[in-house]
């Protein structure tokens, strides 16, 4: 195949993937905008908990919380990203209402605290390791203008799609500092237990760490491409080689150090 017709082949399957996307109706603002490092206002955001009551935001960030973003009648990504979420943080070794707090925010608006209250007792009970208090995970709604505020300030797009009753959404798993700072984003359905842990260790700004967590966050990084974090090899190798040699040097000068006693049964006199 030529040169000149692999170009064709790469530019008539561009222009198909933009025509076939048209076709499909999938807006081009639907998605998510990292906001890293921005901070939320917190007190402005009034929302309704699942008995119904209003809580303004700010009372739920006394800790690092995990915030999500879903509609609870949705159909699609919704439910297997909570799934998600609750299997790893069952696996991980953070506690929740301890290290941090999960907060879910439904984005329809015409959704009740029931329906909040319902999956709050589905993911809370679809753990087997842990026992979550109502309070550990939250869910609450709000009114339109409120949640829009809301999503639009952390990044989080979606409309409604042609039926004008389900959405079209990403899914993303927003980690934020007790005040309020955006600190990191998984922008996927699969993720695992050391993502959760440390994406909380990194929202936990000024909060003092365990020597195992400085470890672990010296030996991994996060890695904007993969959406996670990767154990960082060459730190780890780096991290041994350095122990081996201070191990080995110690071991030398100590037994240069240690002065050594002619035995009475080899003639010599005893220092």
């Amino acid at each position: 195949m030529t040169r000149k017709r692999q170009i064709l082949i790469l530019l008539s399957g561009a222009i198909w993937g933009s025509v076939a996307a048209g076709a499909l109706g999938v807006p081009e603002k639907v998605g998510i905008d990292e906001h890293l490092g921005e901070t939320l206002p917190l007190e402005t955001f009034t929302l309704i908990d699942e008995d119904g009551e209003p809580i303004v935001l700010k009372k739920l960030f006394d800790r690092p919380v995990i915030l999500t973003f879903v509609y609870f009648r949705c159909p699609g990504i919704c439910t297997p990203l909570l799934q998600e979420l609750a299997k790893n943080v069952d696996n991980c070794d953070l506690t929740p209402g301890e290290d941090y707090r999960l907060v879910t925010v439904g984005f329809d608006p015409t959704e009740t605290a029931e329906l909040a209250k319902a999956k709050q007792a589905n993911m809370i009970a679809s753990m087997n390791k842990k026992e979550l208090s109502p309070k550990d995970w939250r869910f609450l709604t709000g009114d339109a203008e409120t949640v829009k505020r809301l999503t639009d300030f952390v990044g989080f797009h979606y409309v409604k799609d042609k039926n004008e009753v389900d959405y079209i959404h990403a899914a993303s798993v927003i980690f934020l500092s007790a005040e309020g700072k955006i600190v990191r984003y998984l922008n996927t359905m699969t993720f695992n237990p050391a993502d959760v842990k440390l994406a909380v260790i990194d929202a936990s700004t000024g909060r003092a760490r365990s020597f195992m967590q400085k470890i672990q966050a010296l030996c991994y990084t996060y890695d904007p491409a993969s959406r996670g974090y990767v154990l960082q090899l060459n730190r780890v190798i780096l991290g041994i080689t350095v122990l081996f040699v201070i191990g080995f040097a110690g071991f030398l000068l100590l037994r240069k150090n240690r002065s050594p006693e002619a035995s009475p049964e080899d003639g010599g006199e005893k220092k």
